[in-house]
């Protein structure tokens, strides 16, 4: 994420009378006027860990760990953000209920209802945040494609005039290689430029104190 996030900690635990630590919500960061809390990052971690078999689903995240994750909650809003401005709307719901279905089959639907249980959400918010997640998804995927370059012959040309060393050792693939390499090279420049342009347009601020 940008440097002009404001980069700091907030964590709160509270302990009820049997010792077990009971999260107290807190905002964590804002875009726009949309506030993200703790339990937001929680709720997008769970759903992480849900999707690729990570366990436990349920993981009390703290410190840098939850700044990552936080972050990545901004990121997504902001996505959601820019893809409702431009009225972006490729999401068919069979997809969703697609998607939902088999997150509800792992583990026969435990892990699932335990993420309801555990942060006291309703079947239907979860399936929006679901939702969110794979619309969100759809349009940087497109936004990714429309960064991605076509590399000339001449690009490559004067890389290996450049670094002779390197492309030595690429070997007989040396020129697919490169032209890789200087595509993702491209698209990750885009890309920061595109996630600083929407942190400055939605003002977008991780609040920790």
């Amino acid at each position: 994420m940008s440097g002009k996030l404001i980069l700091s900690a907030l964590f709160v635990f509270c302990w009820v009378t049997n010792g077990a630590p009971q999260l107290v919500n807190a905002i964590a960061a804002k875009v726009g006027e949309r506030l993200i809390t703790v339990q937001d990052a929680y709720v997008f971690r769970g759903l992480q860990r849900l999707r690729s078999g990570e366990r436990p689903i349920v993981l009390f995240e703290t410190d840098r760990n939850l700044k990552v994750t936080v972050q990545k909650v901004m990121f997504e809003e902001m996505i959601l953000a820019e893809a409702k401005a431009v009225d972006f709307k490729e999401l068919d719901p069979k997809q969703v209920a697609e998607a939902v279905k088999r997150l509800k089959e792992l583990s026969g639907g435990a892990d699932w209802h335990r993420l309801l249980r555990t942060f006291s959400l309703t079947d239907a918010e979860m399936v929006k945040r679901v939702a969110q997640g794979l619309l969100a998804e759809r349009f940087l995927k497109k936004k990714i494609e429309s960064l991605t370059p076509v590399i000339t012959d001449s690009e490559i040309d004067q890389y290996t005039k450049n670094y002779p060393e390197k492309v030595k050792k690429l070997g007989e693939k040396n020129r697919l290689l490169i032209s890789e390499a200087l595509k993702k090279e491209k698209v990750d420049k885009g890309l920061q430029d595109y996630i600083d342009f929407l942190t400055e347009k939605y003002t977008a601020t991780l609040l920790l104190s």
